[in-house]
């Protein structure tokens, strides 16, 4: 076991997880010692002495058995990953020559989004570099202002006289009053880059490729991070489900199409009726639809378009619900992947393992009690001693912790996926049970954008949960110092404490910070010219830190007065070669200001939006920290908390080496977002 572990961890030094005979090693010692570790727990820990301790410790069993089930399946999928941009590099010969450019028509299915988030979206897709194309924005709310803003910006607005079926209603209506042979789709917050259908149209030269389904980045922080103070450190909570398991699922091509930033054949969709419209999940399984007709799903793993995530934890659970909800309604449509014709039994597998995943909400729950019952009522879940348990599951944890990272693209750590998963375990077990129980009494939920506030409140109908937990775990670990005495309770006690660690931290990130300002901002770096308005022939030179459609974030070569503050100005980004004009609204040191842009020219506008969002490589992947560097940074952030947001603002993850994501989920119950919003 031991020689495994160093094994292994001479391959993550010197290893890379691209090479298929690193993968092979570690999975292989991963696998070994799961099963070593679930021999010894099935045949020497069980307590069996009462029928509730019996009843409780087969449950514990049960419970790792089915996490471990399907992390062994990711682990044997981990060998068959595909790396599809020497294809897509093939593919976009042709497009870029103009021997294959099919008419696209552009769908931005749209539900109460405001208009400056509709207004960029749309600026982004015309700047798409294709010349046949055509845009629609297709307004569910019937907008008069949107109606004009689609006029002014020159894009097709379509609307239709009722909400029926949601999403998926409003995009098959857009279907029947269109022609393009194929459509892309984007949320009405996602921004593509200009070459999106350079790198994706080329694949349906293949007649038999269906969708293509591409890489979602975010660029404001996800609202745990946010209010953690970590928006630096950690990766988007979704961007794990991009890197890590849609490359996993398109080794036996079972990727799923997420709602946005894909193209799809339009004959193939009129072959299956449409987008389906029994499930809230409308873009999953349209795509199982699809591979149950014939079609190929594939996922090109590169970072083409960038949307928002849920900016506050109640429109975040919000959306994990309504996810949660549409993809266990696959269980009682026709198009349950268990039924459909024409998946391989192993295609099957992947898609049970991913639906079935939502389950590790209401087995965390049962995580968390189990200590409880331990120290108030004295059940002990296994019987082992302290010896035989870091003998048997310290070698298996111990290289879980190591490779996690290295496995699933640098895109999160473990410790994080534990909090996610804990943070969200109440609201989404009352939504796997009120699912099952009732698959199809609740509508479509649209995640709410565009939200700020200049207040710190704490999410009490989340939080109040998870309090009355972190209270009963305080009481049962003062109360039961004997545990360090009681053969049995000694595991169940420190376990409590780590629940205790991660319910703190929970509880924390609920508290929300403000955010008020209205912008996005983004870490870009740019050469400035300025000239301030009381000497027009001098000009200061300098660099952007942060910049964004109202203002930028200056760092400049030379020191300036604090008179300075409130002076007019213009300012030239010389690389993009764009020049606007602005005053200085804040100067937190005399070389580092802030300047708000005056209101923008629709031509200055669509420069600027081009340059932000739209240039190919923007959007590069974050590495997660360390499970040691994060648990300082996760301990840190509870002992010295972020007093406020002020002068801090949202942006993607810095420059970082992109790379291909590969792939496992540690039994860390850990929570896996899927990005149709």
């Amino acid at each position: 076991m031991f020689l495994m572990v160093v094994l292994s961890s001479v391959v993550l030094r010197w290893g890379n997880v691209q090479q298929q005979w690193a993968r092979v090693i570690v999975v292989g010692s991963l696998i070994a010692l799961m099963l070593h570790y679930l021999l010894w727990r099935s045949l020497a820990t069980l307590n069996l002495r009462t029928p509730l301790e019996a009843a409780l410790s087969l449950l514990l069993l049960g419970i790792e058995g089915f996490m471990m089930a399907g992390y062994g399946l990711q682990l044997y999928l981990l060998l068959h990953i595909k790396n599809r941009r020497p294809e897509a590099d093939a593919a976009a010969l042709a497009v870029k020559s103009g021997h294959y450019q099919p008419w696209v028509d552009i769908f931005i299915p749209t539900y109460n989004e405001p208009l400056p988030i509709l207004r960029r979206t749309i600026v982004g897709c015309q700047a798409l570099e294709y010349p046949h194309k055509r845009i629609y924005v297709l307004d569910d709310t019937r907008r008069p202002a949107l109606r004009e803003l689609a006029c002014e910006l020159g894009c097709e607005y379509l609307s239709r006289p009722d909400n029926r079926h949601a999403k998926a209603g409003n995009l098959n209506h857009a279907l029947a009053q269109t022609q393009g042979e194929l459509i892309a789709v984007f949320d009405a917050d996602f921004v593509p880059t200009r070459n999106f259908l350079t790198r994706t149209v080329g694949f349906f030269q293949a007649p038999d490729i269906g969708l293509v389904q591409t890489y979602q980045s975010f660029y404001n922080p996800d609202p745990i991070a946010r209010n953690l103070g970590l928006e630096a450190h950690l990766p988007q909570e979704v961007e794990i489900f991009s890197r890590h398991y849609q490359v996993l699922r398109d080794g036996i091509e079972t990727a799923l199409c997420y709602g946005s930033s894909f193209v799809v054949r339009r004959s193939a969709l009129e072959a299956i009726g449409g987008f389906v419209t029994a499930s809230l999940s409308e873009d999953y399984y349209t795509g199982i639809q699809l591979a149950a007709d014939g079609y190929r799903l594939i996922y090109l793993n590169e970072s083409l378009s960038a949307g928002l995530c849920a900016e506050d934890m109640a429109a975040h659970i919000r959306q994990r619900q309504r996810w949660a909800r549409g993809t266990l309604q696959g269980f009682f449509i026709a198009a349950n992947p268990l039924r459909v014709a024409n998946l391989t039994w192993l295609q099957r597998l992947a898609h049970l393992e991913g639906m079935t995943q939502w389950f590790h909400s209401p087995l965390r729950l049962f995580l968390l009690l189990l200590p409880l019952m331990a120290a108030f009522w004295g059940i002990v879940p296994l019987e082992t001693t302290l010896r035989q348990w870091l003998y048997y599951f310290m070698p298996y944890y111990w290289l879980l912790l190591s490779t996690f990272r290295w496995l699933n693209g640098q895109s999160r750590s473990a410790v994080v996926s534990d909090l996610y998963a804990v943070v969200q375990c109440v609201p989404l077990t009352l939504t796997v049970i009120q699912t099952l129980l009732r698959p199809f009494g609740h509508r479509f939920w649209v995640t709410p954008k565009g939200r700020h506030g200049d207040r710190y409140h704490f999410q009490w109908h989340l939080g109040a949960p998870l309090l009355v937990l972190f209270v009963l775990s305080v009481m049962a670990a003062v109360l039961n110092w004997q545990a360090l005495h009681t053969k049995g309770l000694l595991l169940a006690w420190v376990w409590n404490l780590y629940n205790l660690l991660i319910l703190a931290l929970a509880l924390y990130s609920l508290i929300e910070r403000p955010h008020p300002d209205p912008y996005d901002w983004l870490n870009v770096q740019q050469t400035v010219e300025l000239h301030l308005a009381w000497d027009q022939t001098t000009a200061l030179w300098g660099r952007t830190i942060r910049l964004c459609e109202g203002g930028a974030l200056v760092h400049l070569h030379q020191p300036l007065p604090p008179s300075a503050m409130g002076v007019p100005l213009t300012c030239r980004l010389l690389e993009a070669g764009i020049d606007l004009s602005g005053q200085i609204v804040n100067m937190p040191s005399p070389t580092t200001l802030k300047i708000g842009f005056d209101p923008l020219t629709p031509a200055q506008y669509r420069q600027l939006i081009t340059f932000l969002f739209c240039e190919p490589n923007r959007w590069q992947w974050q590495q997660a920290p360390s499970e040691l560097q994060t648990l300082w940074l996760l301990l840190r952030a509870l002992v010295s908390p972020p007093l406020s947001c002020q002068g801090q603002h949202r942006h993607p993850a810095p420059q970082a080496k992109q790379h291909q994501g590969i792939v496992p989920v540690a039994i860390a119950k850990q929570n896996r977002g899927r990005g149709n919003h």
